[in-house]
C-alpha cells in the first residue's frame, strides 16, 4: 500500500509536470509562432475540452465494467508521446491543429480522469478529502518546480526543446503507469450502465454541485489560461510568465493540504461557498493592473480558488453517491470539466477579440459572481464529513 501510494505521488508529479508547457507556453507558441488570434486560441483549447467531455463517461463506464485503471491510461501516455514529440512540431495550419487538438483531448482527460480513480481506489479511510489532496499536492510540486527551471532557464521553452521535453516527460509517466500496481478493491467496479449516469444526474444535490462546478470553471480557466497572454500584452517576456504560474503553483501547494483537512473537519461545503466568493474578487483585480509583476501578486490567490476546486470537488462527487458508482461519478466530473473547459477559452477568446483583455476579465468577473450566487443558494452538504 504504501509503495503504491508513493508512486501515484510520484506519477502526479511527472505528470503535471508536462502542463507547464502544455497550458502556459504552447499558447504564447501558437500566438507569436503561428500568429492565432486569442479567439482562434480559445477555439482550439474548447474543441480539447470538448473531445474529452465528450468520450469520458463511457471510458468511466468502460474502466467500471473491465475493472481497469492503468490500460486506459498507457494508452493516452503513447498517444500524447507520439502527437506532442513527432506531430505537433509539424503543424502548419489551423485546421491540422484542430484535430490534432480534438485527439489530444480524449487522451488527456482520459489520463486524468483514471490517475483520480486510481487514488480513490486506495482511500483506505473517509478522510478522502486528505487523502486525495495528499496526493494531488505533488502534482502542483511538480508543475512548480518545472516552471521555476523554465524561469531561469528560458531555453526550455523555446519550440524545439519545449516538444522533446513534453515527449520525455510523457514517456517517464508511462514507464511509472507500468510499475504502479491497480488496488484489488475498486471504487467503481459495478453493473453501471448509462442508466447510471442517468440517475447520478438527476439527484438534486449532484445536479446542482455540477451546474455551479461548470459556471464556477468556464470563470476560472477563462481567467487563468489567459494569463500568459495577457503578461504579454503588458511588455512581459517569459519570465513573468514563468514567475507568475510558479506563484500560483507554490500558493496552491500547502492550500491543497488544508482545504482537504478542513472539508473533513468543517465539510465541504463552506470551503466551496468560500472559493465561490474569492473567484470574482482574483478576477475583478485582473482588471486594474498594467504592470506584469502585479499579476505575479494575484496570482498567489491561486490557493483560494484552484486549490479548492482542483481537490474538494473530486471528494464532494465521491460522497454524492454509493461506491459502486463512483469511477461513473468521476467521468461525470471529468465531463463537467471538460465541458467548462471547452466554454470557458471560447467564449473568453471571442470576448477578448471583440473588446481586449481588460474587457474580458470584466465579463468573466460577472460569470463567477453567478457561481456565487449559486453556492450559497443550491450547494447541500455532502454525508461524508469527518469531524474525530
Amino acid at each position: 500500500m504504501k509503495r503504491e501510494i508513493f508512486l501515484l505521488k510520484l506519477f502526479f508529479f511527472i505528470y503535471f509536470s508536462a502542463w507547464v508547457f502544455i497550458f502556459s507556453f504552447i499558447p504564447v507558441y501558437l500566438r507569436e509562432v503561428k500568429n492565432f488570434s486569442i479567439g482562434m486560441i480559445g477555439v482550439l483549447s474548447a474543441i480539447s475540452s470538448l473531445s474529452g467531455a465528450l468520450f469520458q463517461v463511457y471510458i468511466g463506464y468502460l474502466s467500471d465494467k473491465f475493472g481497469k485503471r492503468k490500460p486506459f491510461i498507457l494508452i493516452g501516455f503513447i498517444v500524447l508521446i507520439l502527437i506532442y514529440t513527432f506531430i505537433f512540431p509539424s503543424l502548419k495550419n489551423f485546421w491540422s491543429f484542430l484535430i490534432v487538438y480534438f485527439i489530444v483531448g480524449i487522451f488527456t482527460s482520459t489520463i486524468t480522469t483514471m490517475a483520480n480513480v486510481l487514488v480513490m481506489d486506495y482511500a483506505v479511510s473517509e478522510r478522502t478529502g486528505s487523502h486525495y489532496a495528499s496526493i494531488r499536492i505533488w502534482g502542483s510540486i511538480g508543475f512548480l518546480l518545472v516552471m521555476l527551471a523554465t524561469g531561469f532557464y528560458p531555453k526550455l521553452v523555446e519550440p524545439k526543446v519545449m516538444f522533446l521535453m513534453i515527449g520525455l516527460i510523457y514517456l517517464l509517466g508511462f514507464i511509472l503507469s507500468i510499475v504502479i500496481k491497480e488496488s484489488p478493491v475498486k471504487t467503481g467496479i459495478s453493473k453501471v450502465d448509462f442508466r447510471s449516469v442517468k440517475k447520478i444526474i438527476l439527484k438534486p444535490e449532484v445536479r446542482n454541485f455540477l451546474i455551479f462546478y461548470v459556471i464556477y470553471f468556464i470563470a476560472l480557466l477563462g481567467a487563468s489560461s489567459n494569463v500568459n497572454l495577457l503578461i504579454r500584452s503588458l511588455g512581459g517576456e517569459s519570465k513573468h510568465i514563468s514567475f507568475a504560474y510558479s506563484a500560483s503553483s507554490f500558493s496552491e501547494i500547502p492550500f491543497m493540504l488544508i482545504w482537504g483537512y478542513l472539508s473533513d473537519k468543517l465539510g465541504r461545503k463552506p470551503i466551496l461557498i468560500f472559493t465561490s466568493i474569492a473567484l470574482p474578487i482574483r478576477i475583478f483585480l485582473y482588471t486594474l493592473t498594467n504592470n506584469p509583476w502585479h499579476i505575479i501578486l494575484i496570482q498567489f490567490m491561486h490557493s483560494l480558488t484552484f486549490a479548492v476546486i482542483g481537490t474538494i470537488p473530486i471528494v464532494y462527487m465521491n460522497d454524492l453517491v454509493p461506491p459502486e458508482e463512483r469511477a461513473t461519478a468521476q467521468g461525470l466530473l471529468g465531463m463537467a470539466m471538460a465541458l467548462s473547459s471547452t466554454l470557458g477559452p471560447a467564449i473568453s477568446g471571442f470576448v477578448a477579440d471583440l473588446f481586449g483583455l481588460p474587457g474580458m476579465y470584466r465579463f468573466l468577473t460577472f460569470v463567477s459572481l453567478i457561481s456565487t450566487v449559486l453556492a450559497i443558494t443550491s450547494l447541500k452538504e455532502s454525508k461524508n464529513r469527518v469531524s474525530s
